[in-house]
C-alpha cells in the first residue's frame, strides 16, 4: 500500500513539516513582529494540505503509513481515506484564507502582545486537527484530540487581560475535558471487544461485537463528540469561547473544529459499529437516528433564537454555529434512520446534504467570523449598537460580509441554498419510512428546520443592515478606512468558494460522492434528483433544477423588464431629497431602528423562552422642571433557560459537596494517618471476601 503512494507520503510530511516550521519559527524569530515568519508556512502547508486531500478524493484509494513505526506502543498509524481527505480538505481550505487574513489582522495584537505566543499555538491548533483527522488508533487520536483542546484554550485566553476572557477559557477547558473523557472510554470499550487499540481491529469487529456493546459506545460518543459540536445542551461552552477568542481563532474553531466532532461520530457509527456494512442488521439503529435528528432539531431551534437577539456580533455567529450544527445532525439522523429500513438511496441524499452543509457552513461561517474581525479591528467593538454606516468607510469588507450572509441565510445562487434545499428534498421523502411514529417525528423535525429558516434570515437581515447599512451611531464611524489587503484577500478566497458552490454544485457534490463512497442512483445529472425521488414513487417536481440556468434565466428577465421600462417610460429624472424625519423636520442615528428593537417581535412571541426582565438603570429629570422626565435609560436581559435551570443547580451542588469535604482537612497527621488505615482495612476485607 505505501509504494503505491509514495508520491504522497512526502507531500503529508512536508504539510506537517510546514505548520512544525511555523510554530518554531515563532518562537525563535521574537524580532520579526509582522507575523510573516510563522504565517507563511502555515500558508505553504495549507496548500500542500488542499493538494494532498484533493489527490486522495480523486484517486479514491486510502493511504496508510506511520510516521514512527516499531515505537514501543506500536501505535502511532495514520490512514488518509477519502473521509479523512474530505475534513482534511477543508481544514485546509480555512487554514489557508485565515493564514492569509491573519498577515494583517495579527497587526491588531503586535503593540502590546507577544504575537511569537499567538504564532506558535495558532500552528500547534491546526497541526492538532489535522494529525486528529489522520490518527488510526486510539493513541493518537486521543493525544492529538487533547492537544487540539488546550491549544484551542490558550488561544481562547489570549486576551487574559479581560476577565470574561479567562472564565470563557475555564468553561471550555471543563466541557471539553469531560468530553474527552466520554470519547476515551467508548475507544476503550472498543478495544476491549477487539484487543488492540488500532482503529483497523475496530473495523474488523464491528460485525461480532454485540448491540449491548455498540449502544453503550454510541451513547458515550454521542455525549463525547456532542460536547465539542456544541449541541444542546452541551452547548454552554460555545457562546463563550468563540467572542473572547481573536476572529480569525473563532474562524478556525467555529469553521473546523467543532466539525472533528462530526468526523468521530461518522467513524464511530459507519465505520467501528458496522453501520450499513450489510452484514449487521441495520434495524437495530433506527433509534440512533431519532436521537440525532430529535436533538438536531432542538439544537437548531435553540440556537437561532438566541442568535437573533444577540448584539453582539461575535456571540450572534457563535450561536449560529450551535443551530447549523443542529442541521448537520439532522441530516446525519435521516441518513441512519433511512439506513435503517434499507432506503440505501435516501440514506446516501440525506448523508450528501449533511456533508455539503458542513462544507458550506465551514467556509461561510470562516468568511463571516473573518467579516466580524474586520470590523472590530477598525472599530474596536463588536456591538451592533454601536456600528453603523460601514459601507462607506469598508466597502470590500460590506461586500464579502454580505456573501456570507446571503450564504448562510439559504438564498439562491449561494453555497448555503444548496444544503437546505438537499436538506429539505431529504425531509419531502421521509414520508417512505413504514414506521407511522417515526415518520412523525421527522415531520416535526421539518417544521423546526422550517422556522429555524425563517429566523435565520431575520438574524442575518439585522447583522448586516444595522452594522453596515444604518447611519452611524459613533463618530468613529465616520474617520474608518478599509483593512489590510491580506485580511481582504482571505475573505476574499472563501467568498469566491461560497459562490461558486452555490452556482456549480456538483463540484460539491462529486466531491462528497467520491469521498464518501455514497450509493447514489447510476447517470446521476447536474442536481437533478429526480432517479432518487422516482426509485420511490416520489414526485419529480422538485428535481432537475440546475442554479446557472436558473440564474440565467433570472437574468434575463430583470434585463427584458428593466428594458420595457426604459423603451416605455423613456428616461427619468432622479431626485436627491432628505430622508423623511417623521415629521420632526431632521434625522439622526437615535431615531433609526435598533438592534434590539429589530429583534423585538420575536422576542414577543417567544418570550416564554427568553423570560425577559426589564430594569430601569436611570432617570434624567429636566432641569427646569424636576417631576418632568427628559431621559429613561433601561436594560432588557435575557435569561439563559439552561444555564439558570440545568448547569446553576449542578454548580451549586458540587459547590456544597466540596464544602462539605472542607471537614475532613482538620490539619491533624494523626487523624490523616486513621483514615488511610480503615481504608487499607476495607480494602483488605473486600479482597479477601471477593471471590
Amino acid at each position: 500500500m505505501i509504494s503505491m503512494f509514495e508520491h504522497i507520503i512526502p507531500l503529508f510530511e512536508l504539510v506537517v513539516v510546514s505548520y512544525i516550521c511555523g510554530a518554531l519559527f515563532s518562537l525563535l524569530f521574537r524580532k520579526f513582529g509582522s507575523g510573516k515568519p510563522f504565517f507563511i508556512p502555515t500558508i505553504i502547508g495549507s496548500i500542500f494540505l488542499i493538494v494532498l486531500s484533493l489527490k486522495v478524493i480523486i484517486d479514491g484509494s486510502s493511504l496508510h503509513f506511520e510516521l514512527a513505526p516499531d515505537n514501543v506502543f506500536s501505535v502511532n498509524h495514520f490512514l488518509i481515506d477519502g473521509i479523512a481527505a474530505f475534513f482534511l480538505l477543508l481544514i485546509g481550505i480555512v487554514s489557508l484564507s485565515v493564514s492569509i487574513y491573519s498577515l494583517g489582522y495579527i497587526k491588531e495584537y503586535i503593540e502590546d502582545k507577544h504575537v511569537t505566543v499567538f504564532g506558535f499555538f495558532f500552528n500547534t491548533f491546526i497541526l492538532s486537527m489535522i494529525l486528529l483527522v489522520s490518527s488510526n488508533d486510539v493513541f493518537s487520536f486521543i493525544v492529538f484530540w487533547e492537544l487540539m483542546s488546550l491549544t484551542s484554550f490558550f488561544l481562547v485566553i489570549y486576551n487574559h487581560e479581560n476577565e470574561s476572557n479567562l472564565k470563557a477559557g475555564i468553561i471550555y477547558l471543563i466541557m471539553t475535558n469531560l468530553g474527552t473523557a466520554l470519547i476515551l472510554a467508548s475507544l476503550l470499550l472498543l478495544s476491549s471487544q477487539s484487543g488492540s487499540l488500532s482503529f483497523e481491529s475496530f473495523r474488523l469487529s464491528s460485525d461480532s461485537n454485540s448491540a449491548y456493546v455498540k449502544n453503550i459506545v454510541f451513547i458515550l460518543a454521542f455525549i463525547g463528540f456532542g460536547t465539542k459540536a456544541g449541541i444542546v445542551p452541551l452547548h454552554v461552552w460555545l457562546p463563550y469561547a468563540h467572542p473572547s477568542a481573536p476572529s480569525n481563532v473563532s474562524a478556525l474553531m467555529s469553521a473546523i473544529m467543532i466539525k472533528t466532532a462530526i468526523y468521530g461520530l461518522i467513524r464511530i457509527i459507519y465505520d467501528f459499529s458496522g453501520v450499513g456494512s450489510g452484514v449487521t442488521d441495520n434495524h437495530e439503529f433506527v433509534w440512533w437516528g431519532f436521537l440525532f435528528v430529535t436533538i438536531g432539531a432542538i439544537s437548531s431551534v435553540v440556537g437561532v433564537l438566541y442568535s437573533v437577539v444577540e448584539k453582539d456580533i461575535k456571540r450572534a455567529l457563535a450561536y449560529s454555529s450551535i443551530e447549523n450544527i443542529g442541521i448537520i445532525f439532522i441530516g446525519l439522523g435521516l441518513s441512519i434512520v433511512f439506513l435503517s429500513f434499507d432506503l440505501i438511496y435516501l440514506s446516501a441524499f440525506a448523508m450528501l446534504a449533511a456533508m455539503y452543509h458542513l462544507l458550506n457552513h465551514a467556509i461561510f461561517k470562516s468568511l463571516l467570523f473573518m467579516g466580524a474581525g474586520a470590523i472590530i479591528f477598525r472599530t474596536h467593538t463588536a456591538n451592533m449598537e454601536k456600528l453603523g454606516g460601514l459601507v462607506k468607510g469598508m466597502p470590500w469588507t460590506s461586500l464579502f460580509f454580505l456573501v456570507g450572509v446571503l450564504s448562510i441565510s439559504g438564498l439562491p445562487f449561494f453555497n448555503g441554498f444548496v444544503s437546505e434545499y438537499l436538506m429539505m428534498l431529504s425531509f419531502l421523502s421521509s414520508y417512505h419510512i413504514p414506521d407511522i411514529l417515526i415518520a412523525i417525528s421527522v415531520g416535526f423535525a421539518s417544521a423546526a428546520f422550517a422556522l429555524t429558516l425563517g429566523i435565520v434570515l431575520a438574524t442575518f437581515v439585522k447583522i448586516f443592515g444595522i452594522s453596515f447599512l444604518s447611519k452611524p451611531r459613533t463618530d468613529i464611524i465616520y474617520r474608518i478606512k478599509e483593512v489590510p489587503h491580506t485580511m481582504l484577500a482571505g475573505m476574499g478566497i472563501v467568498a469566491l468558494i461560497c459562490i461558486i458552490l452555490g452556482l456549480i454544485p456538483f463540484i460539491g457534490i462529486t466531491m462528497i460522492t467520491h469521498a464518501f463512497n455514497l450509493q447514489l442512483p447510476p447517470n446521476q445529472t447536474l442536481f437533478s434528483f429526480e432517479p432518487i425521488l422516482s426509485e420511490f414513487g416520489a414526485s419529480n417536481n422538485l428535481s432537475g433544477l440546475s442554479l446557472p440556468i436558473v440564474l440565467m434565466i433570472f437574468v434575463s428577465i430583470l434585463v427584458a423588464t428593466l428594458g420595457f421600462l426604459y423603451v416605455v417610460g423613456g428616461r427619468t429624472k432622479q431626485r436627491i431629497s432628505e430622508t423623511w424625519g417623521c415629521g420632526f423636520g431632521y434625522f439622526n442615528e437615535r431615531m433609526q431602528y435598533t438592534a434590539s428593537s429589530l429583534s423585538q417581535p420575536i422576542l414577543h412571541v417567544f418570550r416564554n423562552f427568553y423570560r425577559p426582565s426589564l430594569a430601569i438603570q436611570s432617570i434624567l429629570y429636566h432641569s427646569s422642571n424636576s417631576y418632568m422626565k427628559e431621559s429613561v435609560k433601561i436594560q432588557i436581559s435575557n435569561k439563559n433557560i439552561f444555564e439558570d435551570l440545568m448547569y446553576g443547580p449542578i454548580i451549586s451542588s458540587v459547590f456544597k459537596t466540596y464544602e462539605r469535604t472542607k471537614k475532613f482537612q482538620t490539619g491533624k497527621i494523626n487523624l490523616y494517618l486513621l483514615n488511610v488505615f480503615v481504608i487499607i482495612i476495607l480494602l483488605l476485607v473486600y479482597v479477601r471476601l471477593s471471590p
